[in-house]
């Protein structure tokens, strides 16, 4: 069994229409108005289910200080 530090907070990630994205920036293609995610399996999006806000990120270490998960607290 792996132990976890306490989560850290690291950043936030702010939504406008209720969902969140995570993804490879690598390879996202941006043009003047538009973003074009890989036609691949390099993204997931969520579906906060209470519409938009700010939420926190946070990152959890084990012992020897390697990151093992990271954690979106929507409420």
């Amino acid at each position: 069994m792996v132990t976890l530090t306490k989560p850290k907070l690291i950043g936030c990630v702010s939504s406008d229409s209720g969902q969140i994205a995570v993804v490879d920036p690598s390879y996202l293609e941006a043009t003047e108005g538009s973003v074009r995610l890989p036609a691949w399996n390099l993204y997931t999006a969520v579906n906060t289910e209470i519409g938009d806000g700010e939420f926190g990120v946070y990152a959890q270490r084990d012992r020897q200080g390697r990151l093992r998960r990271i954690v979106i607290e929507l409420e």
